[in-house]
This record gives structure tokens, sequence and C-alpha cells, in this order.
């Protein structure tokens, strides 16, 4: 052989070698990088806490607001307010949902009153940057009631003319005067909805029953102060539009309006020199209109998620997992497969999972298995796909007697509040006299008023000792229907030796016993998995109302799921209908509205994640080894770890009221994934484990962005997700289906050659075909994390319109495995190095042969 052509084969295999030990070591790094992402994400969820997401807040100093420019130092509030500091907890990704706003540096609201020194809070819209007009702004719905606690016009719209040397009383404020006074001369700052229109009464638009504004928030004693706003988008306040997908194919964002109230009206006079004593003019006239701090709200989108023409696969399931398959949904459809939730009852969706009813669900989600008696020749496999918990929600403001040394707490909200099994049971059993119609009946009228005036619960919270003896809850608002988490908290009472004890009848140390109407449903003792109002007793006023009066369900309502219990907590406003309207067609009792601010008092059962969604606090409750436990990562997964194998099926571990574990939460709860693999078909087999891959993997990263666990749910562990790919991986595997069914349940043919027949003609492709990999990956690695970002184009090939493929988030299944690139690595290594050796020795070789 000649140098030249040996040279050539030693420059070829050099240069080979060179490219392919560059590729190997690049996969390599791209291994150990994949591994500690997945190791790094691993860690930050097992220390996550459920606790709301904070990295979004915005914190503002009054004296150097961040949007609308400089303050004028020489005006009558500067001296007031330049001490003020106000923080949003969260910004972005907001959705229908409470958002806490803490403040500090204020001055103390007067005890008792409500004449100056306060907070107002609204919603607006506005697409300017340096927030909103007066006129973007819902605000001026205010209740009659709260209207009366506050000075003149302080909750309105409306303007008083020459009140502010600042403001305008142009056309443009001037209210239409009635034909009967067409001389009437009123202003009023007008409200101009996201379509431009604009009114002078934007009744049409909201009333008291409709508008978040806060109308006056306290500040306590050294200055500081909290509160929760319930944020609006689009499908509750339209007329705002936040969140709606406008024509660049983003949300539209929207603005959140502190306006901190002095001790000055808007011409400079200050309240002490005003006949009654108490701070008068609308928020939104000029002066107070510049006093304003504004922080932006980035919404998610509202509207179409999924492109037209993806196949459709039902899922059923109870209440305790809809938040997560609702976050999920958006990133699933993106998939090809729309995957469409039904909440329903725990008993309708095992009934669903082995009917053979054309569209039955053949995947549920639930809490107690089907037991064998039901589940007959049925195959059914499950996994755990979601840790949460039940809680007891409440919005408790503080009541003080007259007489007490702390009066200037009034109407301050409650930080801590503890509660045992046997104070729930009062409370579900309607024991306390005001929870009854007739509260000066026999059977209740030894009993206390309220749970204020229990003496055990006064024990267990002693600052209630100081609240005045007529403040009371509207009950403990709960939900209609059957379920498991109903049942669930029954379990918990009945395994209580005291709440067992008060349930049976017996005195509770303190004299007080069980209304008498619950006796005979024998809660002590029998199943109960709803939470039945027995007492049927009634009350009228006077002779003007008829007969019989209003009873319990009026009284004390249901609330229609534990959602809907977590907003009427917050609203402090439990739809409780005792005032009797002869006024209306026909008369009827009518609710009265809201309780008002600084006297809310509500509690209620919810699940934690609709708490943490709503800014409700939750209460420590009581555990077996008689610790006060809240409800967090830890306490929930303690309580977890102790339940035990249900004798209906061995692989679902299922509530263990008996544990002693300290630290444990009583209330823990775990949501299955429960598949019929039999009934179901091949099609739908295939999008059950598309589903159930992506609940194992970026479905268990905390967060408020769509296709994330939602705040409250707690991260699964790591043999969660791994009985989570494992029931995907037996559901893409048509040969351990052919022996797991026998023939005689198939919903389809089981041969091979009938099954390659029907392989094309499965509609619905898995979000993730190529990897079953069950660690979760890293948010930034496949999320949106700021709604602003810019939108995806649309494409003929995706289906739907710009609109509505501009709001589809990416799907976010697990990454790759590890071990592929670790075996990529090692082939081209091991081809690399060898040429990267032989190459050079034939380029040497070549110097010794002739040309």
């Amino acid at each position: 052989m000649k140098r030249p052509t040996l040279q050539s084969i030693g420059t070829a295999l050099a240069s080979a070698g060179l490219i392919a030990n560059l590729a190997g070591l690049g996969m390599l790094a791209m291994s150990t990088s994949a591994l500690a992402a997945q190791q790094a994400t691993a860690v930050q969820h097992s220390a996550d806490e459920w606790g709301a997401d904070t990295s979004s807040a915005i914190t503002q100093q009054w004296a150097n607001p961040r949007y609308i420019g400089d303050r004028d130092r020489s005006s009558a509030a500067y001296e007031q307010m330049q001490n003020i500091s106000v923080t949003v907890a969260q910004t972005k990704d907001i959705t229908n949902q409470g958002i806490v706003v803490k403040w500090s540096g204020a001055s103390p609201t007067p005890a008792g009153v409500l004449t100056s020194s306060f907070f107002q809070v609204m919603q607006c819209w506005g697409d300017d940057s340096t927030g909103p007009t007066a006129q973007q702004c819902q605000w001026g719905g205010v209740s009659k009631a709260i209207g009366a606690m506050l000075g003149d016009r302080v909750g309105t719209r409306s303007l008083k003319i020459d009140e502010d040397p600042a403001q305008d009383y142009t056309d443009e404020y001037k209210v239409p005067p009635p034909r009967t006074n067409p001389n009437l001369k009123a202003y009023t700052v007008p409200f101009t909805a996201v379509d431009g229109t604009t009114v002078t009464d934007p009744q049409d638009y909201f009333t008291s029953g409709t508008t978040n504004e806060l109308s006056a928030l306290r500040t306590s004693a050294d200055g500081t102060g909290v509160a929760v706003f319930t944020a609006q988008t689009a499908l509750e306040a339209p007329h705002l539009g936040c969140g709606q997908v406008m024509t660049n194919g983003k949300p539209r964002s929207c603005w959140l309006v502190v306006v901190p109230r002095g001790t000055t009206t808007a011409n400079g006079t200050s309240v002490s020199d005003l006949a009654d004593g108490t701070l008068t003019g609308s928020p939104l006239t000029a002066t107070n209109w510049a006093n304003r701090l504004v922080f932006p709200l980035s919404f998610q989108a509202i509207g179409a998620n999924c492109p037209l023409g993806n196949a459709e696969q039902r899922l059923v399931g109870h209440e305790v997992f809809s938040d997560a398959m609702t976050s999920w949904q958006s990133s699933l459809c993106a998939s090809g497969t729309t995957y469409g939730w039904s909440q329903i009852g725990d008993s309708e969706a095992r009934t669903q999972l082995v009917s053979s009813t054309n569209g039955a669900a053949h995947l549920g989600v639930i809490s107690t298995p089907i037991s064998s008696s039901a589940r007959g020749t049925n195959i059914l496999k499950y996994a755990p796909i979601a840790r949460n918990a039940l809680v007891i929600g409440y919005n408790i403001e503080r009541s003080i007697k007259f007489n007490s040394d702390r009066l200037d707490a009034s109407g301050t909200p409650i930080e801590s509040l503890t509660l045992n099994a046997r104070l729930v049971a009062k409370l579900l059993t309607q024991s306390y006299r005001a929870d009854v119609p007739s509260a000066t009946a026999d059977p209740v009228k030894s009993n206390p008023y309220s749970i204020v005036t229990d003496p055990e619960f006064v024990q267990l919270n002693p600052e209630f000792s100081d609240f005045l003896e007529t403040a009371a809850p509207e009950g403990l608002l709960v939900s209609l229907g059957s379920s498991d988490a109903n049942a669930q908290v029954w379990r918990w009472l009945r395994a209580d030796a005291d709440a067992k004890s008060f349930l049976e009848g017996k005195d509770d140390g303190y004299g007080m016993r069980i209304n008498p109407a619950y006796i005979a449903l024998n809660l002590a003792t029998e199943d109960t998995d709803s939470f039945p109002k027995a007492d049927l007793s009634s009350f009228r006023y006077n002779d003007l109302v008829p007969e019989p009066g209003y009873g319990t369900l009026d009284l004390r309502p249901y609330m229609s799921d534990m959602q809907d219990a977590a907003i009427k907590i917050q609203r402090g406003e439990s739809g409780s209908k005792v005032v009797w309207d002869q006024f209306r067609l026909p008369p009827a009792f009518v609710s009265g509205g809201a309780q008002l601010p600084g006297q809310r008092f509500e509690i209620g059962i919810t699940t934690l994640t609709a708490a943490e969604r709503f800014g409700l606090r939750t209460a420590k409750i009581v555990n077996a080894s008689g610790a006060a436990i809240s409800p967090t990562a830890t306490s929930i997964n303690a309580a977890i770890d102790d339940f035990t194998a249900s004798s209906d099926e061995s692989s679902v571990r299922v509530f263990s009221p008996q544990t002693k574990d300290s630290g444990a939460y009583p209330l823990a709860a775990v949501s299955y994934a429960a598949v019929n693999v039999c009934k179901s078909t091949a099609a739908e087999r295939k999008a059950y484990a598309g589903f159930l891959t992506y609940a194992a993997g970026s479905g268990q990263i905390t967060g408020h962005a769509k296709g994330q666990l939602p705040p409250g749910y707690i991260p699964l562990s790591s043999a969660d997700t791994n009985a989570l790919a494992s029931l995907s991986t037996l559901l893409r595997d048509d040969a351990a289906i052919d022996k797991l069914c026998p023939a005689d349940t198939a919903t389809e043919p089981k041969t091979t050659a009938e099954k390659k027949e029907k392989k094309n003609k499965d509609e619905a492709p898995s979000p993730d075909s190529t990897s079953a990999a069950t660690a979760p990956v890293s948010p930034s690695a496949d999320l949106p994390t700021d709604v602003s970002a810019p939108a995806p184009t649309a494409s003929p090939a995706a289906g739907g319109t710009a609109a509505q493929v501009a709001t589809i988030d990416p799907i976010t299944t697990a990454k790759i495995s590890t071990n592929a690139w670790r075996v990529g690595a090692a082939g081209t290594l091991s081809m690399g190095v060898p040429c990267m050796i032989l190459g050079p020795w034939l380029l040497r070789r070549s110097r010794r042969l002739p040309n």
C-alpha cells in the first residue's frame, strides 16, 4: 500500500474517531445532566410544602410606587401613607381564586367602627402599562348592609359636586336625569366594560351578589393587615375579560388595585372636623384615586384548549381529584386526545367502571375500591394518582366583648383554630341552639348557643373567651350528596371515643348532648357517606309569616360541593335564607346577604386544594394521639404511610382512623386511578396509558400553571409513581392483556390477526408513546411559566383556529430515560476510541512507505 492511500485512511479514521468521541462525551454529559435534573426535581418535591407559591409576589412601597409615577409630597395623604407597604402574594397564572393581600405601616382602624384608616381593594381591566383608569374598575356593588357601615359614598361610584378640587365634573361624569326631574344634576364615575360600553349605572354588569370588591379592610393596632381577594376570570366577570384570549393569542391581563384611605377627605378636611367623624367620598374620585397602588395580574387563558378533531376520551371520578384533572387537561390535549372529565360521586364512578353500557367510562378516580361482590368477573387494576386532605376551612374575624382589653383587635382575622372530633360531631348534628330553627325547643335548649360558648371549644381555643356570646358560625358548611370523603369523616368520628360517645347520646362532660333528631340515624355505628340534616323543626317570626316558617335547609343550606363551600366560607356567605320578603312575588324567605366586614364567622368541610385556592386558613385537628396537627405535606404523608390494605383489593391502601402517629393529620386522603382493563378497548387503554404516564411524570410538579399539580396536592411518592408507570405499561402490553383477560370478558377480538386488522383504526395516540419514565421533570423544561410569553402560531396541520391553538400548553411528559443517553454514549465511544488509536498509528506507518 502506498503512502497517500495509507495517509488518507489514517486521516479518515482519526477524524471519525474525534467526531465519535465528541458525540459520545456529549451524550454522557446529557445523561449526567438529565439524571441530575431528575434527582434535583425529586429532592425539590420531597421538600415541597403545600403552602402558597409566592414566586410571583409583588411588594410595593406606597411612597415609591412601581407603575403610576411619583407621589405628591405636598398632599395631605403623604404624611399618613408614606410608610405603607403592600404585598400581593401571587400575580401570575391567576384563575378564579383567592389572592392574599398583606400590608404594613398603615394607621390603625379605630376599634369597632370603620370611620377612617382602612383599605379598599378592587379588580380592573386596562391595557395601559401604568394601570387602569377608575372607569375600568369593578366597584360600587356594595350591599345596603355594608354601605350602612361606611361613610357617605365611600362604597359607591357616586360623586358630590365640589367635594374634590382635583375632580372633573364634566358631562362625562354626569348621570342622565330622569324624565320626572330633568334639571337634576348628579355625578358619578362611569363604568366602562372591556367591550368599550360605558354606563353610569353598572347594575347590569355586577351587583352586591356578584362583585368581588372589598369595601373596607381593617388595619390592626400594629399597622398591619391581611385579606384574601377573590380574583374573577372572564367566566365570572365577562365585563372585565380577564384571561380571555385576545386576537394576538395571549390571555388578557388585568389589575388588582389597592386604595388606602386615611383620615382626611378629598378636599383635605380631617375626619375629626366632620360632624359624624366618618370619612366620606368614593375611592374613585380623583384625589383618592391618586393614592392607589396597582398590581398587574397575569391570568391563565380562558377558552378552548384542545384542537378541533382530537379523539375524545371520557374519565370520571370524585371531587378530591377534580382540580388536578382540570389543570392537566390542557397539557394532555396537545397529545391528540381530549380527556373529558366528569366529576361524579364515588359510588356512581364504581358503577360505571363495571358497566357494560355504551359510553360508560372504564377509568375512574375513587378512594375505595369496588367490593368483591360488585366486581364480579371484571378485572380491575389500581394505582394511586393523587394525595390530598379534607380540611376544616374557616374565615373568622374577632368579635370582641366591649369590656375586653383586646377591643382594639375586634374585626381582625383569627390566625389559628383547633378542633377535635367531638366538636365536629356537634356541628354535624345541629346540636348547638344556633343551628336549629327553633332554638328554644326542648331537645337543645340546655345546650350552648354556639360553638363559641362551648367550654370544650374554649378550652382548645382560649382566645374565644373574649368573643361576644352572640357570635356564631352559620353552622358547618357541608356539601350535598354522597362520597367516600364524607364517609371518611364519619369513620374518623366513630374511631374517636369521645365523638362516638356523643353520637350515641351521652353527655360531653359539660352537660351537652346530641340533638335527639339524630339518634335514630345510628351515626355511632352505621356507615354513612353523606351529611344528613335531620332536625325537622321550623320557626316563624310572627303571624305575618305563613306556616311552617323556615326550616333547617333554609337556615343551614347545603353547598353544591366542597369547592362551593370554600367559596362561601371566603365570602362569608352561606346562602342562609331566613329573611321573610313579603314584597317578593311570590313572598318567600331570602338571603340577608354576606356577613359584614369585621363580623365574618364561617367554617366548613372542604379539600386542602380548595382551601389553598381560595385563601382559606385551615383548622388544626386533634389526632388519635392527642396532638393538634395542621394539614401539611409532612403530616399528610405521615398519615398516608399508616393507611392499610383494603380487604377488597390489596393494592389499594385505605384510610386508617386508628393510627397513633403523633405527627399524622387525621383526614389525609388518597385518590386511586381504577381501570377496567378487560372492558376497555385497545384505543381506550392506549389513551389511559398516556394519561397515567403524564400523571406519574410532569403531573407531579407543583405549581399554579396549567399542566401542573395545583397547590394543596402532595406530590406522590416514588412507589406511587412506579405503580402508575407499571399500570401504564400493562395497558400498552397487548400480550399481557391477552393473558389477563378471558375471551368472554373482552370487548373486542383478542387474536393476533384480529388485532392487526384493527390496529390502524385506533384513534387515540398516547401522550407519550416512546417513554414510560416516571421521574418528574423540571418545570422550566417544558411548561410555560409566564402567560405573557409569545404564543405558538397556528398551522393548518394542527387543526383548530389560531386562538384555539394558541392556548394549548405543550405536552409535558417525562423525558427520555437517562439509560438511552448512556447506551448511546457507550456505543459511540466504543467506536471512537479505537478509531482515535488506529488513525494516528496508520499515519505514522505511512511515513515509512514510498510515495
